[in-house]
């Protein structure tokens, strides 16, 4: 068994940062299921509109809301709000912030549909437009919901056989260049953002940077996107995006890791492909996704990322690992629950001492008490020795995800076995959280 030695050290300066957001709302399958309460109870600090399941894709897509793009995009009555107002307004009812991203949802058909070109990006521009007057300025019976982050189109350069932008590059820096234009110029104090990049085209991404640059367009937040089955893989492409900004002088801006999620290292070659996708989804919403997840939450506060969006946060069968089909909270849940309760509270230095074999920690500072949490996302059992944690016969230990029962502390530290969560906090402080198990 590998063994490592955890250091809980002095306050650090910092507070613990919330960057437990997620893509989409809390009601899905046409309203038969609803998480608000669960959302607010995690305190969900933003969620990005993407992809969205109540009770269809599309609700909040541009093509949805302006069905006939021969209307005039001045005129309230060229647009079709209610669903999509409908599903706003259940967001903003949790208490989280928005992100809108304009454009389409992605499209895994054999025909494409909507991920194409605009025919016309000026009056595109004008129609998302329309949207934000409508809510932020009560615009065609709208809201004013003070929306501030509007993200252009998503994953244009998704290699995929073509399921998210049908079109080239220079026709996506193009639509990217007069929107955003449009924008500052109607709304300067908004913030507006994209590529909502794969990570993987990095002609493309660079590309994006270098006409935001020579054209001085506006960039607000810089977007990126990391499926991986390693948290370092996430760390790593945080540092890759910061050496890309400076390479191209955009200093100044947010960066948001605005899709993020486990995905297993698998060999799909001769594989049935409804096994495969039991197999990747299943450990996505075991305590294989919520180790991953609690690394990839701690592991962030050393980075630069302003905002981060699990994909996804909506009840559904596929790649969210909050909830099951039924709205019933998974091991991840618990993992962001807990994480939860850290946010706000000044951190603690956490710091292993030589290798630290996969394991990933954040302590934080609640009064004079210290709360841990320490994820083992790997697939080996990991003894971790502590040093400055106050004596645990005070505390309270538990899972966050793992296997039922209490972890095992040995006097000296605690054996956390294979894709597993603790959490140690005293036993005199609040505990609203709800704690997830298989």
């Amino acid at each position: 068994m590998n063994e490592v030695a955890l250091r809980i050290g002095d306050l650090d300066g910092t507070a613990v940062r919330a960057l437990h957001g997620v893509n989409n709302g809390p009601v899905t399958y046409g309203g038969l299921v609803d998480v608000s309460d669960l959302y607010r109870e995690a305190q969900i600090p933003v969620v990005r509109l993407h992809d969205p399941n109540w009770p269809h894709a599309w609700e909040v897509d541009i093509h949805t809301i302006f069905p006939d793009f021969e209307r005039d995009p001045s005129d309230p009555a060229s647009y079709d709000f209610a669903r999509t107002d409908d599903y706003v307004a259940s967001i903003v009812a949790t208490g989280a912030s928005i992100v809108y991203r304009l454009g389409e949802s992605i499209e895994h058909s054999a025909r494409k549909y909507f991920v194409h070109p605009p025919a016309d990006p000026e009056k595109w521009a004008q129609v998302c437009l329309g949207i934000i007057r409508h809510y932020n300025e009560g615009w065609a019976d709208g809201h004013a919901y003070g929306i501030a982050h509007w993200e252009i189109w998503n994953e244009a350069d998704n290699p995929d056989a073509g399921v998210m932008w049908s079109g080239t590059d220079d026709e996506y820096f193009a639509l990217y260049a007069v929107a955003a234009r449009a924008i500052r110029a109607e709304f300067p104090e908004l913030l507006v953002g994209g590529p909502a990049c794969t990570m993987i085209n990095e002609a493309h991404t660079r590309e994006f940077l270098r006409r935001c640059r020579d054209e001085d367009l506006p960039l607000d937040f810089f977007s990126w996107h990391t499926y991986a089955d390693q948290v370092s893989s996430i760390v790593e492409n945080a540092r890759i995006v910061d050496g890309w900004l400076a390479e191209f002088g955009i200093g100044d801006v947010e960066i948001h890791l605005n899709e993020w999620n486990h995905i297993a290292d698998v060999d799909l070659t001769d594989s049935d492909p409804a096994v495969v996708r039991r197999f990747l989804f299943d450990r996505v919403k075991g305590p294989e996704g919520a180790s991953f997840a609690a690394g990839v939450l701690c592991a962030l506060q050393d980075t630069s990322v302003t905002v981060a969006n699990y994909y996804d946060g909506q009840p559904r069968g596929w790649y969210c690992g909050l909830f099951d089909d039924f709205g019933a909270p998974l091991p991840t849940y618990g993992v962001f629950s807990e994480f939860n309760r850290l946010v706000g509270l000044p951190r603690l230095r956490a710091s292993f001492d030589g290798e630290a074999h996969g394991l990933h920690a954040l302590a934080a500072r609640r009064d004079s008490d210290t709360e841990l949490l320490i994820a083992n996302p790997t697939a080996h059992p990991v003894r971790c020795e502590v040093a400055g944690l106050p004596d645990t016969s005070t505390c309270t230990v538990q899972y966050a995800a793992g296997p039922p029962g209490d972890p095992l502390y040995d006097g000296d530290g605690f054996v956390l076995p294979a894709h597993s969560v603790i959490v140690v906090r005293p036993d005199a402080a609040p505990h609203p959280s709800r704690i997830a198990k298989e």
